[in-house]
């Protein structure tokens, strides 16, 4: 695949963070391989990959674990 389904763009190979919410927890994985589209930043991951992410969102131990504060927007 080398052209953004959904706005025909090219595609660049680049690695980042995927953050994904499990069972009402956020679960971050860094250093993830995907391809971009230059145009609209759709993200695009190949079936490996795929599978691995899958394995840290439900199976895999942590490497760390942060603290992340919560606020509740309050009108007035």
């Amino acid at each position: 695949m080398n052209k953004c389904q959904y706005c025909n763009g090219k595609l660049i190979k680049n690695k980042g963070r995927t953050e994904k919410w499990v069972n009402n927890r956020l679960i971050i994985i860094e250093n993830v391989p995907f391809l971009v589209c230059e145009d609209c930043g759709e993200k695009y991951y190949d079936a490996e990959t795929s599978l691995k992410l899958d394995e840290y969102l439900y199976e895999a131990k942590p490497e760390k674990i942060i603290e992340v504060p919560v606020f509740v927007y309050k009108e007035g």
